[in-house]
């Protein structure tokens, strides 16, 4: 892991049919959220699905002092959001659930042995 990083885990859920356009949208994410995304310290952002049930889960390596608890109060973050709403499943009114780490292996533990 980077120096001065962290990594943060949530899921996500599809409506169904969407899958396609998901990744569409995020092919063609826009140049003004990809930097506000960067900006807001996150080095690395992967999101994966499982098809049999359309769960996304995300996973983000970013700086300790990011600031992406920013991100909700600006305008391209809202639009985004706004954007992508027709295609997620809204649980509990928040979009994102965060994971629990239960294991973590690493090639830097083996190294430090």
């Amino acid at each position: 892991m980077i120096a001065g990083s962290e990594f943060i885990a949530f899921g996500l859920r599809l409506r169904p049919g969407s899958e396609a356009e998901y990744k569409r949208r995020h092919d063609a994410i826009w140049p003004e959220m990809r930097d506000a995304l960067l900006g807001a310290g996150i080095l690395q952002y992967e999101i994966h699905l499982n098809p049999a049930d359309g769960m996304l889960f995300a996973f983000i390596l970013r700086r300790r002092d990011h600031r992406m608890d920013r991100l909700p109060e600006t305008e391209v973050f809202q639009r985004w959001q706004a954007h992508m709403a027709d295609i997620l499943v809204r649980t509990d009114g928040l979009l994102r659930v965060p994971l629990e780490r239960m294991f973590v292996l690493s090639a830097e533990d083996q190294a430090a042995s």
